[in-house]
């Protein structure tokens, strides 16, 4: 008798079969987040536990993006389980990244997917930065804060010297909410305004700001474009109604 008795270890067997033959072909979130949980929780039914981390993670990536101690939270998870689960986003984000490692990512929208995807789910405030040459083409990003994300921590400096040398032509930077929909705030005015102004001089602009929620929607201080700012009252302006 499998160990989870006749009825799972059946049901568990026919959704390891279905896999070997078309993989995750039809497979909802649900099937897939219950055959992982297979590999920690031999002994019990995992459908419903798959279906209660989903009501409250949203979808799969939201599970994955957990912290271990909020996916405690859900009854039926232990810490072993919470740690194999929350590995996988690190898992994954690291084969992709070795994947796209000789890959530049290129257009402000696959720039702006990729921003999403990087803070959509972060546990913790963050401000990223991303340097993009003249063919809106990726060169590399940053993590300029982790933590609570204030004007006074901006070290202006430190982004200089991470464009100088390079074939950076402008800035973008993003920064994730916690908790909710995307919103700018005023720090996020203080912000730009500061990084514009200590582009300028090296002839530089700042692309955009973008803003990413926990529900994976954003919003953008200048809409994406290209815009040669001759003086700081536009980037006054962009958020001087917040």
């Amino acid at each position: 008798m499998p160990l989870d008795g006749k009825k799972h270890g059946g049901h568990r067997d026919r959704l390891r079969e279905r896999y070997i033959k078309d993989g995750l072909d039809g497979f909802e979130e649900h099937n897939i987040l219950e055959m992982l949980l297979f590999y920690t929780i031999p002994q019990k039914d995992t459908n419903e536990l798959a279906h209660s981390l989903l009501d409250r993670f949203g979808h799969l990536e939201g599970v994955f993006n957990a912290s271990p101690d909020e996916l405690m939270k859900v009854e039926g998870i232990g810490e072993y389980t919470a740690q194999y689960l929350s590995l996988f986003s690190t898992l994954i984000e690291s084969y992709i990244m070795d994947r796209r490692q000789h890959e530049i990512i290129t257009g402000i929208e696959n720039i702006t997917e990729f921003t999403v995807r990087k803070l959509a789910f972060s546990p913790t405030e963050c401000l990223l930065a991303f340097f993009i040459d003249n063919k809106q083409s990726l060169l590399s990003w940053h993590c300029w804060q982790d933590g609570c994300v204030t004007l006074d921590d901006i070290d202006t400096r430190a982004i200089l010297r991470m464009v100088m040398g390079t074939n950076t032509t402008h800035v973008m930077l993003a920064r994730n909410t916690v908790k909710g929909k995307a919103r700018l705030m005023k720090k996020d005015n203080g912000i730009a305004l500061v990084v514009s102004e200590a582009l300028r001089p090296i002839g530089m602009g700042l692309f955009d700001y973008v803003v990413v929620g926990r529900d994976r929607s954003y919003v953008t201080m200048f809409g994406n474009a290209y815009t040669d700012r001759k003086d700081s009252s536009d980037t006054e302006k962009a958020g001087d109604s917040l």
